[in-house]
């Protein structure tokens, strides 16, 4: 695989079910996504809707095979829209060529684009890889929330991460 291979661009609702393998997909590999891998059921609707939001997810492709993608999920409430709250994810296998920071910059340009003033998400706290991606790409820590994942019989914290666009 190159990067020259990868195309980047905004899912579609044609793409429901090529996004839901992806983040399945995702869930089986890793245990920093906040899905268990049997908790995540294929709703097209639902999907759809997340895909028709008010927000976006910019999907990362090699050939038809959603590889990653970063979703920013914003509010039609006037006093937080310009806030966008992300989530990331890249398989596994594509992991470390560069795809997490350049759907960082994309969902950057596509908030500009669309008067977000403040990107935000939270990252548990043993996550060094996302969180110095994070931090690489100008996230700051906010804050902690103590004790709020609990995985593997362990309670784990999240940071709370911010970007001011």
């Amino acid at each position: 695989m190159t990067t020259t291979s990868i195309k980047y661009q905004t899912i579609t609702d044609q793409q429901t079910e090529a996004l839901y393998t992806c983040m399945k997909q995702l869930d089986l590999e890793t245990q920093f996504m906040l899905y268990q891998p049997e908790e995540r059921v294929y709703d097209e609707a639902k999907l759809a809707q997340r895909i028709d939001g008010a927000g976006v997810i910019i999907g990362a492709f090699v050939a038809d095979q959603i590889i990653g993608y970063i979703q920013i999920n914003r509010s039609n409430l006037a006093k937080v829209k310009h806030c966008g709250y992300i989530v990331l994810g890249v398989l596994a296998q594509y992991a470390g060529h560069g795809i997490g920071t350049s759907l960082i910059q994309r969902a950057i340009a596509w908030s500009q684009a669309n008067a977000i003033h403040r990107l935000e998400l939270t990252v548990i706290s043993n996550n060094k890889i996302a969180r110095q991606l994070y931090e690489k790409n100008g996230f700051a820590i906010e804050g902690m929330r103590k004790d709020s994942i609990y995985m593997d019989n362990h309670y784990y914290d999240e940071y709370y991460m911010r970007k001011l666009l």
